[in-house]
C-alpha cells in the first residue's frame, strides 16, 4: 500500500510474530460484546439474515428488538466483512453451533483481530521508516510499542477496537505519505477508504478524524481533481455499504446502539442510563471524576500504558519538529483529543466489563505516531530518552500480558490482583492438552 516495501525477511518476521500470538489467541467467546458480533456472523452465513435469535449466541445482552427480531446493537459492517471467513470455516466442517465451536472461534479471531494486531505493528514499523527514524531493530521496537498498549489484549479476542486500531495506523501512514511524497490519486483513494472503514467500524471518527483529514487535504490546495475523486468515492464506499445494511434494521444510518428506544423489550438487561451516545454528566466535577477513573485510577488507561500519555505530551511539546508535517500532526493530535473527549462525556460505564477504557483502545497508533519527534531526534541525549520510552512500552507489554491478556473481558483495576494459572495465558495449548482439539464446549 502506497509503496510500502515488503521483502521476504520482513514477511518472515511478521509471520513468526503472528504464529507466536496464536498461542495467546482466545478460542472461547467470553463476553456479550463477542456474542453479539459472532451471532450476527453466524446468522448471516447460516440463515442469510441479521437475526440474533437464529444464532447460538442469542443470549447476548448487546442487542436491540425491531419488528419481532433481535439484532446486534453494533454497527453491522464489520460482522458482514468477517462473515466470509466463517463461511469458509463451514466448508471444512467448523461451526459455532457444535463441538467445533472453539476451533471455529479461534480461527476467526486469529484471522481477524490477531492478524490486525500484527499488521498494526508492521505498518507502524513502516511509518517509522517513512519518517527516517534510525532504529536498527525497527520491527522489534514497533512490536514493543504497539504491544505496550491496550491493543495487545484486544488483539486476542473478537471486537471492533483492534480492527479500528489497524485502520488508524494505516491512516497515519497515508497522511505522512501524502505530506512527504505528494497527494497522488492512489494515496488519496486509500486514505478515503481507510477513513470510511474506520467510521463504519468505530463510528466516532466521523466527528473527528474524517473532518480533520478532509480539512487537511483541502488546506493543501494542491490536490488534483483525480485525487479528490478517488478520496471522495473511496470514503463513501464503506459508508454506503453500512447504510445499505443498517437502514433496513433501524430505519436510518445510526447504529442500533444509539437507538435507545429499541432496547425496550421483555428481559432487557441494559438500562437506558448505561447506553452510549448522550451526554452523561451535569457538572464538570462529575465529568472530571469519570475521566480520572477512566484514564488514571480504576481503569487505568494511561497508567497501564503510559507510553500513550507520553505520545500526547510529545504531540504538544514536539510542535517545532512537527512543522515538517503540520497537517498530519493536527489531524492526529486533534482527532485523538476530540475522540477521547467525546468518548468520556458520552459514556458512564467505563466500557462495561472490559480491561482499560476500551472506547479509546483504537486511538493508540495515533498517540504512538505523535512520539516521532522523540524517535527521530539524532542527538545522544534524545537517543537515551528514546530507548527509555521503548523500555517503558516493553514493561507495559509485560504487565498487560500478565494482567489483561488472560481475560480482556473483566474489570482490571489497580492493584491488578494475582496472576492466573498458565492455561489462561496459552488457551489453545491448554485446551489441546486437557480436552483435545475438538473437546466439548
Amino acid at each position: 500500500m502506497c509503496a510500502m516495501n515488503v521483502d521476504r525477511p520482513r514477511l518472515r518476521w511478521w509471520a513468526a510474530v503472528w504464529l507466536v500470538l496464536a498461542l495467546l489467541t482466545k478460542p472461547t467467546p467470553d463476553s456479550d460484546h463477542e456474542y453479539s458480533r459472532l451471532g450476527t456472523i453466524q446468522a448471516i452465513v447460516e440463515h442469510g439474515s441479521y437475526h440474533l435469535e437464529e444464532s447460538s449466541f442469542s443470549d447476548s445482552i448487546d442487542k436491540i428488538f425491531v419488528d419481532g427480531h433481535f439484532y446486534s446493537h453494533q454497527a453491522p459492517l464489520l460482522a458482514t466483512l468477517e462473515a466470509p471467513i466463517y463461511f469458509a470455516e463451514r466448508l471444512i466442517f467448523l461451526q459455532f453451533g457444535n463441538r467445533t465451536r472453539e476451533l471455529a472461534v479461534f480461527l476467526l479471531v486469529w484471522l481477524t483481530n490477531t492478524l490486525a494486531l500484527v499488521l498494526t505493528a508492521a505498518v507502524f514499523s513502516e511509518l517509522l521508516a517513512l519518517a527516517a527514524v534510525p532504529f536498527a531493530q525497527r520491527h522489534g521496537v514497533a512490536c514493543a510499542l504497539v504491544f505496550g498498549t491496550w491493543l495487545l489484549p484486544y488483539g486476542l479476542v473478537n471486537n471492533n477496537h483492534g480492527i479500528a486500531g489497524f485502520l488508524l495506523v494505516v491512516m497515519a501512514y497515508l497522511l505522512l505519505a501524502v505530506e512527504w511524497r505528494g497527494p497522488s490519486p492512489r494515496r488519496c483513494g486509500w486514505l478515503g477508504l481507510t477513513l470510511g472503514l474506520l467510521t463504519a467500524i468505530e463510528l466516532l471518527p466521523v466527528a473527528s478524524f474524517v473532518p480533520l483529514a478532509t480539512g487537511y487535504l483541502w488546506w493543501r490546495r494542491d490536490l488534483p481533481a483525480a485525487a479528490w475523486r478517488a478520496f471522495g468515492l473511496a470514503l463513501l464506499l464503506p459508508l454506503l455499504a453500512h447504510a445499505a445494511i443498517n437502514i433496513p434494521i433501524t430505519g436510518d444510518v445510526i447504529p442500533g446502539g444509539f437507538h435507545h428506544e429499541l432496547f425496550h423489550y421483555p428481559g432487557v438487561r441494559l438500562s437506558e442510563s448505561e447506553l452510549s451516545g448522550t451526554l452523561k454528566f451535569t457538572s464538570m466535577t462529575e465529568a472530571g471524576t469519570y475521566a480520572w477513573r477512566s484514564l488514571f485510577a480504576g481503569k487505568g488507561y494511561f497508567t497501564f500504558a503510559p507510553v500513550l500519555l507520553l505520545g500526547l505530551i510529545s504531540g504538544v511539546v514536539g510542535w517545532r519538529w512537527w512543522g515538517r508535517a503540520r497537517g498530519p500532526h493536527l489531524v492526529l493530535l486533534g482527532g485523538t483529543l476530540s475522540s477521547l473527549a467525546v468518548s468520556l462525556v458520552t459514556t458512564n460505564n467505563f466500557g462495561g466489563e472490559a480491561v482499560g477504557f476500551r472506547h479509546a483502545t483504537y486511538l493508540a497508533p495515533a498517540m504512538l505516531t505523535l512520539l516521532l519527534p522523540v524517535f527521530a531526534d539524532p542527538r545522544p541525549a534524545a537517543r537515551v530518552v528514546t530507548w527509555g520510552v521503548v523500555l517503558i512500552a516493553g514493561l507495559s507489554a509485560a504487565a498487560l500480558f500478565l494482567f489483561a491478556v488472560p481475560d480482556p473481558w473483566f474489570h482490571l483495576t489497580l492493584p491488578p490482583g494475582p496472576l492466573r494459572e498458565w492455561g489462561a495465558y496459552f488457551p489453545m495449548v491448554a485446551k489441546i492438552l486437557r480436552r483435545g482439539l475438538l473437546g466439548p464446549y
